[in-house]
């Protein structure tokens, strides 16, 4: 979500000029801070991406959800061996294969839908990736991948309450304070659930004090993240929040690109 570069076609409207169309490749984040900063332009032309970028976000996540499930297959299959032996890697597994239709899953239910929210679900679907690739290679502790996976996390979820608080509150600093608490107390719950598995007997999760203190601090970069992603996608004006509601800041928009 944070790191994704994509190409934007930006639209002013100008009075008594028409449109004028500009181009440029700049981070995803950049991009939105960009829209909330410009109020003024027209709602119907935010967020328009271009044929060639709806399609490489779609490549990219049949990509990522097909390496993860294969992920999840060798982890049923090979849970016994020394590289997965000891990580509860079935358990994993069933929470990959759940956490890859979340979005679509969400998405489908809501009601005038419209476009299909590509970049959050590559956001969803790139931290189950790094999850499942670094234990079936063996790189989850040397590359540091629990740090990234705890801190893209904590990001999403704190950026994604952050949404749906917005339109409810006065202030958007609120909405961001409130995100990033939700997401931090899900860090800290998922801490206290890895606990009571290593006292039920769960092993090979090498829990030691430094690693938990770690997590917990990585939640919070994370939460601090998603805290700022709302502070500038949302609109400062409470009367555009509620006009807007939640669905653009998380790509939910109730128009299609133009094709």
């Amino acid at each position: 979500m944070f790191l994704s570069v994509l190409r934007h076609r930006a639209t002013a409207r100008n009075r008594g000029t028409g449109h004028v169309i500009a181009r440029s490749l700049v981070p995803y984040s950049l991009l939105m801070i960009h829209e909330t900063l410009h109020p003024e332009s027209d709602p119907a032309d935010r967020g328009r991406r271009s044929p060639t970028t709806e399609s490489t976000l779609s490549a990219a996540i049949v990509a990522t959800k097909a390496l993860t499930i294969g992920f999840a297959i060798d982890a049923f299959v090979h849970a016994n061996t020394p590289r997965l032996r000891g990580k509860a890697i079935r358990t994993r597994a069933v929470g990959y294969l759940g956490a890859l239709f979340v979005v679509p899953v969400a998405w489908s239910l809501l009601p005038d839908r419209g476009r299909y929210p590509r970049a959050l679900d590559l956001a969803v679907t790139v931290p189950l990736l790094l999850d499942a690739g670094g234990n079936a290679l063996g790189l989850y502790d040397d590359a540091h991948i629990d740090d990234v996976v705890h801190l893209a996390n904590a990001a999403i979820v704190s950026g994604v309450a952050g949404a749906l608080f917005a339109p409810r509150v006065d202030e958007r600093w609120q909405a961001a304070l409130a995100g990033a608490g939700v997401a931090i107390a899900g860090a800290s719950a998922w801490e206290v659930l890895e606990f009571g598995a290593l006292k039920l007997g769960a092993n090979g999760m090498n829990l030691t004090y430094q690693d938990t203190m770690v997590d917990i601090l990585d939640g919070w970069v994370g939460a601090i993240a998603g805290a700022v992603f709302t502070l500038t996608r949302v609109p400062r004006e409470r009367e555009q929040r509620n006009r807007h509601g939640w669905r653009g800041v998380l790509g939910l928009r109730r128009e299609r690109p133009p094709t």
